[in-house]
């Protein structure tokens, strides 16, 4: 169980991130394409994060929020790439590589707790996959 918790607050520790870092980019993109993308993603986060709150709940556990200073250490990363106006590849680029640490995360998390349920890992697989998608389709505004 200690596991399963470890990987539930992983994955919605993820869709949190992915969150936070939308809404604090959003306002800065102004290619219409980029924003659809963006938006797009968002709405994935925002659905996987109530979906993980309920899988959570029905498991008796609580999900850990995302802190206050890291929050605030996206919204500096933000405001310090964008110092002097960011266009639409920076942008791309902020989130191409945040979006790798993501899947780069949830990887390590999976590797360290091998004992999930094969839903966990494939739960897991699925949310990697997306993540993967939205690089790709984010590689054309780089």
């Amino acid at each position: 169980m200690e596991q399963t918790a470890c990987i539930l607050n992983g994955y919605y520790k993820n869709a949190s991130v992915g969150i936070d870092a939308i809404e604090a980019i959003l306002p800065k993109a102004q290619d219409s394409g980029l924003q659809t993308e963006l938006h797009k993603q968002l709405d994935y986060y925002k659905e996987q994060k109530a979906q993980l709150n309920e899988q959570m709940l029905r498991n008796h556990m609580t999900p850990a929020e995302q802190g206050t200073m890291a929050k605030f250490c996206t919204e500096v990363n933000v405001k310090m790439h964008s110092i002097g106006g960011i266009d639409t590849k920076e942008i791309a680029k902020l989130m191409v590589q945040g979006t790798n640490m993501g899947i780069i995360q949830m990887t390590q998390l999976m590797n360290e707790n091998p004992r999930i349920s094969e839903a966990l890992k494939r739960q897991g697989k699925e949310m990697i996959r997306r993540e993967e998608a939205y690089i790709e389709r984010l590689k054309p505004y780089l």
